[in-house]
């Protein structure tokens, strides 16, 4: 189950084909990658988890259930953590390192959220949108960087950068834009970052891609916002055929890695700036 609109939504019978389906692309082109899973689906369909594990990929957690960090009082946000990286560990079988929250919506005032991810022994986190910080008043990194937290504790923040793009601010690194905006502007905003000796970002979930049409898993049970919910869910499946061309261009053409080996080459080579908040 997933929690969408307040509503839980059972995982759609596509979940391990689109997942199969990107695993073969990578497999392809010789590339590995982290999957930020959302430890609801792995309990339901763990053979897929041990699939992405067993091909060479690094299993991350996407939290227990679906939701934004601000809709969790802090001790719902320890425990749904703590549950996510207990379930994927269990049926991996391999430690799990880092974590992806929800839409990036990691805010300047949920910090609490990087302490309880250190308390539960993950090294990184990828939550931040750092736009949305910056606009806050927090110039954060546009780059991996210890966060070094209030606690003492310390975790890697990777963040989603922004991108400039004549007179907007623009995040290049997935989602809505990959399914639609042109190709060239994600290739050259790789390049740029590859000529800065930056990791650049590219996220999508698996549904995305393709011509599946994933509102017809939307259950009649939900009620009166079944519409709506089918509508985003019709939303999520426009240029999913644009985003597979896209990802199979930037995966052939760019070096691609695992989050946790991206952040260790960076530890090696002295290159993770410290950040301590204000």
């Amino acid at each position: 189950m997933c929690m969408y609109s307040g509503h839980a939504i059972p995982v759609s019978p596509q979940f391990g084909g689109s997942v199969g389906g990107l695993l073969d692309m990578l497999d392809q082109a010789d590339r590995s990658a982290t999957f930020f899973v959302v430890a609801q689906h792995a309990a339901e369909q763990p053979a897929v988890v041990r699939e992405i594990v067993a091909r060479g990929h690094e299993l991350a957690s996407h939290a227990w259930t679906h939701r934004l960090v601000a809709a969790f009082s802090e001790d719902e946000f320890r425990e749904d953590i703590r549950r996510s990286v207990a379930t994927l560990e269990e049926l991996s079988g391999r430690k799990v390192y880092g974590h992806r929250s929800p839409l990036f919506s990691l805010m300047p005032e949920h910090v609490w959220a990087l302490e309880a991810m250190a308390e539960a022994g993950l090294q990184y986190d990828s939550s931040v949108f750092t736009l949305a910080w910056h606009r806050a008043g927090v110039m954060i990194p546009e780059q991996p960087f210890v966060f070094r937290l209030p606690s003492g504790r310390e975790i890697v923040e990777f963040p989603a950068p922004a991108r400039k793009w004549g007179p907007m601010t623009v995040r290049f690194i997935g989602g809505r834009g990959a399914r639609l905006a042109p190709a060239s502007l994600f290739v050259r905003h790789l390049e740029e970052r590859e000529q800065a000796g930056l990791p650049g970002m590219l996220y999508f979930h698996t549904y995305e891609m393709g011509s599946g049409n994933l509102a017809q898993y939307v259950p009649r049970s939900i009620g009166r916002k079944r519409l709506a919910i089918r509508a985003a869910a019709w939303a999520f499946g426009v240029g999913g055929v644009r985003l597979q061309r896209l990802v199979r261009r930037l995966v052939q053409q760019f070096e691609w890695a695992p989050m946790r080996e991206v952040i260790a080459r960076l530890r090696e080579e002295g290159r993770l700036p410290v950040f301590a908040p204000p």
